[in-house]
């Protein structure tokens, strides 16, 4: 495992940086964060839909880093298996997130919720979901949502 930890530091640190600076982002400059977060989550969205349509065997990657023998499991005998549609169901997920990241106005409480979810679902696969960035990240969503209801005084 070290040799392939090896193969991705360089991947997993800049990731570790981007999702900082996006931290920072999001702190200071609420709407640019919301946006950059919408455009996080659109990625991923898009990334899940290819790899379910055209290349599902890129999923058992994952399994290779991940925390909990129940994540390599359900990657390698349920995810795997079921790749099309379970892959499009999580690109559908992240689309809606990133929906409501970039339309205008305040976040809806379910789809910050959704996001906070979906991100400390994917922080066990570890180096493969670039741990700790997921956990950065669940930080930026919830200060562009504090930020924006002090906006809006709800």
């Amino acid at each position: 495992m070290w040799d392939q930890v090896q193969t991705y530091f360089w991947p997993w640190a800049a990731l570790i940086g981007l999702s900082l600076a996006l931290v920072w982002a999001c702190k200071r400059h609420p709407f640019w964060g919301k946006r950059l977060l919408g455009i996080l989550f659109l990625l991923g969205g898009l990334a899940n839909l290819f790899l379910a349509i055209f290349d599902p065997r890129d999923y058992l990657v994952f399994g290779r880093f991940t925390f909990f023998s129940f994540y390599r499991w359900f990657i390698y005998m349920i995810l795997f298996r079921q790749a099309l549609w379970m892959g499009t169901l999580l690109a559908l997920v992240h689309l809606y997130i990133a929906y409501h990241f970039l339309k205008g106005g305040p976040l809806s409480t379910l789809s910050v919720v959704m996001a906070i979810a979906l991100l400390l679902l994917l922080a066990p696969l570890g180096f493969g979901s670039a741990f700790p960035a997921t956990v950065f990240l669940m930080a930026g969503v919830y200060y562009v949502k504090v930020s924006m209801d002090l906006e809006t005084g709800s």
